[in-house]
Parts: C-alpha cells; structure tokens; sequence
C-alpha cells in the first residue's frame, strides 16, 4: 500500500513539473502554448503585460519540417527550417546575457535558419525542464547581440 501511494505521488508531481518540460535534450519537437515573458528588452516599446496579454492565445508550433507561431496579432511561419544547436556564449553584454535574464539552469540554444540557410531572428533555449523562445538582432554597429525579448513555453 505504502509502495503505491509513493508512487501515485511520483506520477502526480511529474505531471505537474512537465508543464515546462521541453521532453528530454534532443525532442524539442512539438505544440506549444505561450506561458509567460521571461525577459523584455529595456529597448522595447512596450510592457511585459502588455505582451503577456497579447501572447495570451499563442501557438507555437515546432516541428522537424514547420517552425510557426500563431498568435492574434500576427502569423509567423518557416517550412523546412534547421534547427542549429549551439553552446551558449560566454562573452555577452548586458543586452544579451541570456543566463542573467531566465537563469543559471538553461542548458544550451538552437538558432533557428530558415530552409535558405538564413538566420531567423527566433532562438529556442532549453534546459532539462523548460523551453523558451527568444527574438534578437544582431546587426548592430559593433556586431554585438541584443536580445529582445524571452518568453517561456509550455505544452
């Protein structure tokens, strides 16, 4: 009896932790729901409730052969997009220090390019149980990074 019941508690916190689960290193595939901003760029024009409104609905949807998000204000979509998988840098600026802005714990980074070879301005961020989704510029003048804006995921 014991024995079930501590395994009937195992099984109800892994349910509740997988709600930012990104199912393990390399399955970064799947449906997602928008859960909330992580991180907002002071250089932003809006707020971090403005956006957790509007991002409320959004859908994200990544897959081997479809990176889209859904959202109400706009539609994003590659076909064939590739997924590159990337140390995170160490050398980063106050705009683009990805630890200082979701944490100690993320584990590494996929850029995503388009079927072109073209960067996208969209990055994913994984640890062993989150997933993010950020945006960034990299055409500033000195050729640094600025990170826009983060926010997490959920399935």
């Amino acid at each position: 009896m014991r024995r079930i019941l501590m395994l009937t508690a195992a099984l109800v916190l892994l349910v509740l932790l997988s709600g930012c689960s990104s199912e393990g290193e390399q399955n970064i595939y799947g449906v997602y729901t928008f859960e909330e901003v992580s991180y907002l760029s002071p250089l932003s024009s809006t707020t971090k409730d403005y956006v957790n409104s509007q991002m409320e609905e959004a859908k994200y949807t990544i897959k081997k052969d479809l990176f889209k998000i859904e959202s109400t204000d706009y539609t994003v979509e590659f076909s064939s997009p590739n997924y590159v998988k990337e140390e995170i840098s160490g050398e980063s600026s106050v705009l683009s220090d990805v630890y200082t802005f979701i944490g100690k714990d993320v584990d590494y980074q996929y850029t995503i390019y388009d079927k072109d070879g073209h960067k996208t301005k969209w990055r994913l961020y994984i640890s062993s149980d989150c997933l993010w989704i950020g945006t960034y510029v990299d055409n500033t003048a000195d050729g640094s990074e600025i990170i826009m804006d983060i926010y997490r995921l959920s399935n």
